[in-house]
């Protein structure tokens, strides 16, 4: 969640680490610099709390709202993650 809230986006109540926030931004910005793309995730798992019984949903990564937390990638994300691993040496 850290490298979607050094973009501005919003990570509703999701755990970050705000000493790290620098360093997302900094890792972001050589990343264009040099052309390359960061591999993050487009969906993720959400829930309201973080319990057994919470509720949970998955959303695109930039769509988590107030009051919900991002607590693992989506299906979606598994998928290019399996994809773009398939293609590494």
């Amino acid at each position: 969640m850290i490298f979607y809230k050094a973009q501005g986006l919003s990570v509703g109540s999701s755990l970050v680490e705000e000493d790290k926030l620098d360093l997302a931004t900094s890792l972001l910005a050589k990343a264009k610099a040099k052309g390359v793309s960061l591999l993050l995730p487009s969906d993720v798992v959400i829930a309201d709390k973080f319990a057994s019984d919470a509720n949970s949903k998955v959303v695109p990564s930039s769509a988590i709202p107030d009051g919900w937390m991002g607590l693992d990638i989506g299906p979606d994300s598994v998928k290019s993650f399996s994809q773009a691993l398939d293609t590494t040496k």
